[in-house]
C-alpha cells in the first residue's frame, strides 16, 4: 500500500468503482469539467450518483447527490431532513413539520409534504426509516421540474438526494442506492409486486418515453412502457383497452406494435374503429414488419377479416371489394385512407376515397396538396380526387345522408307513367 493510500485511504474513484459493480451498475469516469458518476437501473428508475460543486464568493462548497427521475402525475411532494437549530425557525416561517406516528422517528426528522397521509403511509415503511436513520447527514426531497426551460416531459419529477462533502464511505453509498430504489418502489407502485396489477401496468404505460440528459441519460422511458403493454395483454383485462388505443398514435413503433398485440390479445371489440385508422400505417417496427401488417392480423383476430381484405387491396389498386363493403367504421377507413397518402407514389389511397364518394375527407386532402404540391404523381392524384369529390359534394343530397347515393342524384319533379286522378275509384263505404 502506498504511503498516501495508507494516510488517505481508497480514493473516490476506487470506493466508487467498486459500488458500481456492488449495485449492478455503471462507473462513468469524470473529466476536466464533470465529475465520476455511478449509474444504476432498478426496474423502471434509472438512480445517478455523481458530485457537484456549488460557489460560494471566495470558496465552493462540494456536494454529493443521488437523482432519479420518475412519473409523478399527481405531483407529490415530500422533503425530509435531520431536525437541527434552525428546525424551529423553519417551522415559523411555514415549512410545518409532519408527524408520520414513530415517536423517535419525529422527533429526529423534519418532514414536509403536500399530502400527509401518503407520506404517513411512506415511513410506515420500516425500512426507508432504517435507511434514513443511518445516514448521518441526509436531505431527501422530490424535486418539481415545470417550466418551459425544464428538460423534463410532463408529469416527470425527481427523487432527489444530497449531502455536504463526497462521500467515500462504501457501506453509506450503497445505503443510499438502497433507500431510492425502496423509495421508488413506494411512490410509484405502492410497495407492491406489481406484474399482475392491472392499475399499474396502465399507469407505466402513461408515463412519457424518450431520454433526459443531463451529462449523462438519466431518464429511460421506453422500455418499461413498452414492457406495461405486454404485460397488458398478457393479463387480458378489458379495462386496459383505452390506455392502450391512447398510444397507438405514440413516436415509439415498437410501443405501438406491442400494443396492438396486447389489444388482439385482449379481444376487446372497443378496440376495433382506433385499430382500423391505423392500416395506413406503414412504418417498421423493431421486427421489420409495418405497423399495418400487425394491425391487419389482429383486426383478423377480432373477426374484421373482410374489412382488411377489402382496404388492403384498394391500397393496391383493386377498389371493387371497398366499394361493395357495406359494414361498419367508413370514418375510420377513410381516415386509414387519408393517412396512406404519405409518399409520391401514393396515388392508390388517393384514388379509393374517389370510388368510394368520401367527401368528408375533402378537408385532410386540401391540407395534404399543400403540403406535397401539384409537380409529383401523389400530388397530381390528390388534385384530381379533390375535383371529384368537390363535384360530387355539390350535388343536392338528402340531410340525413352521409354520403350523396344513386337516389339522392337530381331527378323528374315526377316519373313518367298514368295520372292517378284519373283512375276509376271504388264506390265508398258506409260511414266513409
Amino acid at each position: 500500500m502506498s504511503p498516501l493510500k495508507s494516510l488517505f485511504g481508497p480514493s473516490q474513484e476506487e470506493i466508487w468503482r467498486k459500488l458500481s459493480r456492488e449495485v449492478g451498475g455503471r462507473f462513468r469516469e469524470g473529466g476536466i469539467l464533470s465529475s465520476h458518476a455511478v449509474q444504476a437501473r432498478t426496474e423502471d428508475w434509472l438512480i445517478t450518483l455523481d458530485t457537484y460543486a456549488v460557489s460560494t464568493g471566495t470558496a465552493s462548497q462540494i456536494y454529493t447527490r443521488l437523482r432519479a427521475p420518475y412519473f409523478n402525475p399527481e405531483g407529490f411532494r415530500f422533503e425530509i431532513y435531520r431536525s437541527g437549530f434552525f428546525t424551529e425557525l423553519w417551522k415559523g416561517m411555514g415549512m410545518q413539520d409532519i408527524e408520520v406516528g414513530h415517536t423517535r422517528f419525529d422527533r429526529d426528522f423534519v418532514i414536509k409534504g403536500n399530502a400527509p397521509g401518503r407520506i404517513r403511509r411512506l415511513f410506515d415503511n420500516e425500512k426507508i426509516r432504517r435507511l434514513i436513520d443511518a445516514q448521518p447527514r441526509i436531505h431527501l426531497s422530490v424535486k418539481a421540474h415545470e417550466g418551459v426551460f425544464s428538460k423534463f416531459p410532463a408529469g416527470v419529477d425527481e427523487l432527489h438526494s444530497q449531502s455536504a462533502g463526497t462521500i467515500k464511505d462504501l457501506a453509506q453509498l450503497r445505503m443510499l442506492f438502497d433507500l431510492f430504489a425502496e423509495v421508488l418502489q413506494q411512490v410509484c407502485h405502492e410497495g407492491k409486486a406489481y406484474e399482475d396489477d392491472v392499475r399499474i401496468h396502465m399507469r407505466r404505460l402513461r408515463a412519457p418515453g424518450g431520454q433526459i440528459r443531463d451529462r449523462h441519460v438519466i431518464w429511460e422511458g421506453d422500455e418499461p412502457r413498452r414492457d406495461a403493454a405486454t404485460a397488458l395483454g398478457r393479463l387480458g383485462d378489458p379495462a386496459a383497452g383505452r390506455a392502450l388505443t391512447s398510444v397507438l398514435q405514440d413516436k415509439d413503433t415498437v410501443l405501438i406494435a406491442r400494443a396492438i398485440e396486447a389489444l388482439a390479445r385482449i379481444g376487446d371489440a372497443r378496440a376495433i374503429g382506433p385499430l382500423v385508422r391505423k392500416l395506413g400505417d406503414i412504418k417498421a417496427a423493431d421486427d421489420g414488419r409495418s405497423i399495418r401488417d400487425h394491425v391487419a392480423d389482429a383486426l383478423r383476430q377480432l373477426g374484421e377479416g373482410d374489412l382488411v381484405d377489402a382496404v388492403l387491396v384498394a391500397l393496391d389498386g383493386d377498389f371493387a371489394r371497398l366499394k361493395a363493403y357495406d359494414g361498419e367504421y367508413r370514418e375510420e377507413i377513410i381516415e386509414a385512407l387519408t393517412d396512406a397518402i404519405r409518399w409520391r407514389s401514393a396515388t392508390h389511397p388517393a384514388n379509393a376515397l374517389a370510388e368510394i364518394h368520401a367527401v368528408e375527407a375533402l378537408p385532410r386532402l386540401r391540407k395534404i396538396l399543400t403540403n406535397f404540391g401539384g409537380r409529383n404523381p401523389t400530388g397530381h392524384a390528390v388534385a384530381d380526387v379533390i375535383r371529384k369529390l368537390e363535384s360530387r359534394a355539390s350535388l343536392p343530397r338528402a340531410a340525413t345522408a352521409p354520403d350523396a347515393q344513386v337516389d339522392t342524384l337530381p331527378r323528374a319533379a315526377r316519373e313518367p307513367g298514368p295520372d292517378t286522378r284519373t283512375l276509376p275509384r271504388g264506390s265508398r263505404g258506409p260511414g266513409e
